[in-house]
Order: C-alpha cells, then sequence, then structure tokens
C-alpha cells in the first residue's frame, strides 16, 4: 500500500484576475469584511439582499448557492481579524462542509479583500475538506478537485501550508484505515516503504530484539500480537544544530487484553495507533520543510490482544532502563510499550523528547475532545506551550506534575505499579508512569491526545479523527529552537 500517493495535495492554481465566468465553478469562497464588497461578487446583490434578510447580524458567514445554471455555492467570510483561529477555523469548515467540497471538481478563493493570514487559513481548511480519507464504499467517488487562488499570490506562499496538511493529512489516513488494513506488519512495511520514498533513516527492532535487548514492558504487551515492533524512521539534513525525538503508541488494535474491554469501548479501538500517526505525520512535515534539525521517530507497534501467551494482571516485568513493574490492567498497555519507546529515545540524548498517545479516558472527562492534555517534566515553559496550541488552532493544557503523584504508585514489589486499580488522575498517573523513563536531563513533553477524535470535526478538519498534534508540533520546534 502506498500511502503516501494517497496523499496527493489538491492541485492549487494562482491567478491575479477574477474573469467573472463564475460558471465554471463548483464552490466559491470570498473574503470580505465590508458588505458592499460583496456586490461586486458574481451575483453579489443577489447575495448582498439575501444576507440581508436571512441573516443580517450573523459574522460567521453566509453560504448560499447562486442563481446560475451551474448552481454554484458560494461562502463569504470575514478576514481572521481579531478571532480565534480556532473558532474562526471551525466556523468556515462548518460552511465548507454544507457546501459539500469534497465533491467539488473546480472551486475558487477570492482574495481580493483578503489578509495574507486570512487567506492562508482558508488553504488550510480546503486542503483538509478536498482531501481523500479512507472509504470502501462501492459507490465511493474520490475527491479531485482544483483550487484556483485569485488574487496576488505566488504558490511558494504556501509551501508551509501544505507540508503541514500532509503531516496532519498522512496521520489522518493512517488513522482511519480498518484494523485489517493496518495490521502490525502492514504498517511496518508502510513505514519501510515510507522511509525509502523520503530518504529516511530506517531501523526495525523486531520482538526477538526487542527480548533480547531487555525491553520487557513492551514485549509484555507484544506476547500475544503475531508481528510487532518499534520502528526508529530519521530525517538529518546535512548540517544540524539540535536532535529532536517523536515518540508515538502504535497500538493497531487494542482488545484490553485479559481485562478485556466491553463491546461499546473495543469499536473503534483500529484508532488506538493514531499517536504513532501523528509522530510520523509530524516527521513527514518537518522533513518536507527541511527543518535544521535531525529528528527521530520511535514507533511502538503491537496489537494488544488476548490469548495464551498474552500478559496478565500481578506479573512483574523489567523494563529497558531496568526498572520493574507490576502490572495491574493489561487495558493500560500504552504506558508499557511507551516506557520502552521512551528508554530508547533517551539512549541519544535529544535536545527535546516529544511523545504523542491516545492514553487515557480521565484526559477526555477532564477536557472533552477540543483540547488535549499535555505534561513536562518543566514547568517553565507551560504558558508558550498553551500560546502554541492557540496559535495553531490545536489546543492544548498543562495538568501538574507534582512529586507526590508517584505515591499512587508504589508497589510492594516491583519498583512501581503500572496504574491504579481504581480512582482518579490517571492520566497524571500515567505522565508520571512515562517519566520515569526519560532520561532527567531531558525535556520531555507528553501529549494525550483527548481531541483526537471530536464529533464533527475539530477546527479546519471535516473527519471526528482529527489527526491532531501534527499541526502543533510544527509550531512548538519552530519556537523551542528559535
Amino acid at each position: 500500500m502506498n500511502v503516501l500517493q494517497s496523499l496527493s495535495a489538491t492541485r492549487l492554481n494562482f491567478i491575479q484576475d477574477y474573469n467573472q465566468t463564475q460558471q465554471q465553478y463548483d464552490v466559491i469562497i470570498a473574503i470580505s469584511d465590508d458588505e458592499q464588497q460583496w456586490l461586486s461578487l458574481p451575483h453579489g446583490e443577489t447575495i448582498y439582499q439575501r444576507k440581508m434578510y436571512y441573516a443580517p447580524h450573523d459574522k460567521k458567514g453566509y453560504f448560499t448557492q447562486l442563481p446560475n445554471a451551474r448552481g454554484t455555492r458560494i461562502i463569504v467570510k470575514q478576514n481572521l481579524g481579531d478571532c480565534e483561529l480556532y473558532l474562526w477555523l471551525k466556523d468556515l469548515s462548518k460552511l465548507l462542509s454544507e457546501a459539500n467540497v469534497l465533491e467539488a471538481k473546480h472551486i475558487a478563493l477570492i482574495t481580493n479583500h483578503a489578509d495574507n493570514v486570512t487567506v492562508e487559513a482558508c488553504v488550510r481548511a480546503l486542503l483538509a475538506h478536498t482531501q481523500n480519507m479512507p472509504n470502501f464504499k462501492r459507490d465511493n467517488k474520490p475527491c479531485n478537485a482544483e483550487i484556483d487562488i485569485i488574487g496576488d499570490y505566488i504558490e511558494s506562499d504556501f509551501l508551509e501550508i501544505i507540508a503541514k496538511h500532509k503531516g496532519n493529512a498522512l496521520a489522518r489516513y493512517l488513522t482511519i484505515l480498518p484494523t485489517n488494513y493496518l495490521t502490525p506488519a502492514i504498517y511496518i512495511e508502510i513505514l519501510a516503504n515510507m522511509a525509502k520514498t523520503e530518504g529516511w533513516g530506517y531501523t526495525l527492532y523486531d520482538k526477538a530484539q526487542l527480548q533480547d535487548m531487555g525491553a520487557g514492558a513492551f514485549s509484555a504487551v507484544a506476547r500475544a500480537s503475531e508481528v510487532a515492533g518499534i520502528v526508529k524512521l530519521s530525517y538529518t539534513p546535512r548540517e544540524f544544530t539540535n536532535t529532536i525525538a517523536l515518540v508515538g503508541k502504535g497500538i493497531c488494535f487494542d482488545t484490553g487484553g485479559v481485562s478485556l474491554k466491553q463491546p461499546q469501548h473495543m469499536y473503534g479501538m483500529n484508532d488506538d495507533m493514531m499517536g504513532s500517526a501523528v509522530a510520523v505525520g509530524s516527521l513527514l512535515s518537518l522533513s518536507i520543510l527541511q527543518v535544521p534539525f535531525q529528528v527521530h521517530c520511535y514507533l511502538a507497534i503491537t496489537t494488544n490482544n488476548i490469548g495464551a501467551n498474552a500478559f496478565l494482571p500481578n506479573e512483574v516485568i523489567t523494563a529497558l532502563n531496568g526498572k520493574t513493574i507490576e502490572i495491574v490492567d493489561t487495558d493500560a498497555e500504552g504506558r508499557m510499550v511507551l516506557s520502552d519507546a521512551l528508554c530508547l529515545a533517551s539512549q541519544q540524548k535529544p535536545d527535546l523528547l516529544i511523545d504523542y498517545a491516545t492514553l487515557t479516558g480521565a484526559a477526555v472527562r477532564a477536557l472533552g475532545t477540543e483540547y488535549s492534555a499535555i505534561f513536562s517534566n518543566n514547568y517553565d515553559w507551560q504558558h508558550n506551550l498553551v500560546k502554541y496550541g492557540i496559535k495553531c488552532a490545536e489546543k492544548v493544557w498543562p495538568f501538574p506534575m507534582d512529586k507526590h503523584y508517584l505515591e499512587e504508585l508504589k508497589s510492594d514489589i516491583a519498583d512501581l505499579k503500572q496504574c491504579y486499580v481504581t480512582g482518579n488522575a490517571d492520566h497524571i498517573l500515567a505522565a508520571k508512569f512515562l517519566q520515569q523513563f526519560v532520561g532527567k536531563e531531558i525535556r520531555w513533553l507528553h501529549m494525550d491526545l483527548a481531541s483526537c477524535k471530536h464529533k464533527g470535526g475539530l477546527a479546519p478538519i471535516p473527519t471526528e479523527i482529527s489527526g491532531v498534534g501534527v499541526w502543533y508540533t510544527c509550531e512548538l520546534i519552530e519556537h523551542f529552537f528559535a
């Protein structure tokens, strides 16, 4: 399966003069702050009169259909201005869905009265809405759209948007794939092929190697998985000043193990590998952008199955760094596979280490699904971390990491318990657990992706699977090493 071929960007054309032949367009998006300027649009007087009659005070934008033979759908939206980017994109995304952009063949974005920031946000949303995602219906018709950007803009203006879009689209595409289309074996093969295409370094630590290395935490979860491994991908520019490590949870399906999930909680567990998809999507974006940093990506890929070899509560295993763990709940497998992957990543002492996981229901209960939870071994950058999320429209919120939380993970027979049997703050306890496997001198950020799924889509994203984390990672890295 060549996933990258499925992610070919929507074709963008750059046109300076609008020729008024609106008949060729299925959808038009026009940016204007002044409703009087609408009169210069195709059938502008009709649009203006409809707006004044049906929605005179609505500032979120307006959607209608032109009275032409094609039935062109038109959206008129104000510039971003002082509006929060997340809310502005959320409103635009709703309008794009109403206009059924996914089925459009020819789209126009009229930028005569738009500023650069607004145009880039529009392109971001349009790319997200016209991106094909896995669909196995017999009558599925893939989108094959062209977007005419009409105004004084050149293609290089959008290379950063396209790079981040491709990373997000990759994360969503992989996550949406059905269980039988993304087994660990298939996933590992996809990553090997991507490494060849992108020129990345590739290393696979398979089950036998990890067992021999002493990666007992990952190996315990992987015992009932036919194929499993930790894949390391590396982007290395000719010259670099810093090293970044990205780590992702790649549970291709999570039954809960012998601590079996109930059916309503097991359905949809093909998306439990989204942390790894966000990590590799971030790597793709950063390598397209040719950042001047070395980036290593560690993906812990397995299934969490039941079976004769499955790991059990009350086992004591030894992780790669020598710490012993008492197993409490086999459905808390994510922190197990991440612990050894974090140990591997820490061995190279990166300047920044980020891990991503759909880790706990506690994070969702604490925040809902429009924010992701973040945790760090340093409090000094929390304010900036929140600002980065606001700036890129992937919002995050920090949680405490005080030492006293470790009291809940004390074990009578091992260095620490995997988790607490029952109780609150599991998202914090999971983060404190993971911290035990990160080198103390390494600046570390853990993202518990509570906003990985949001009904109706997240900001510009039209699919419930959001791919959240790719834009955030690019924003963080741009400022962290500035």
